[in-house]
């Protein structure tokens, strides 16, 4: 989701979402955004979320490869909790087909357009 709940690391009350099939091998970078919240944190605590560096970044890295660039909603909250059940059956399989991703985004509410642009 948009909550920034891959972020989070396994603790004692939840097992994150890194390890979801859909995201093993394909999410990378967990250090650099540790890094930037932790310098933001050091100068205007609980202010800027996790999520909101993830979109900033998102946008920020297609700019930096002369693609095009986009104004970033700001104001999304971190999740507290993850879900790597969530992850698992709510996330496309890297191994589908056509038929099977475009099914899974569609038991999102999202259409075939929708999963061209987030893939």
């Amino acid at each position: 989701g948009c909550d920034g709940s891959i972020l989070l690391d396994d603790n004692s009350t939840f097992t994150g979402e890194k390890g979801g099939i859909g995201n093993v091998n394909s999410m990378r970078g967990f250090d650099v955004v540790d890094t930037i919240k932790k310098n933001l944190e050091a100068v205007c605590s609980g202010v800027v979320s996790c999520a909101d560096i993830l979109a900033i970044a998102a946008r920020d890295s297609v700019v930096a490869l002369k693609g095009p660039s986009w104004n970033v909603q700001l104001g999304r909250r971190d999740s507290t909790t993850a879900s790597l059940s969530g992850a698992n059956t709510k996330l496309p399989s890297p191994f589908g087909n056509l038929s099977t991703l475009t099914s899974t985004f569609q038991a999102q509410g999202l259409s075939a357009t929708d999963m061209v642009a987030l893939s």
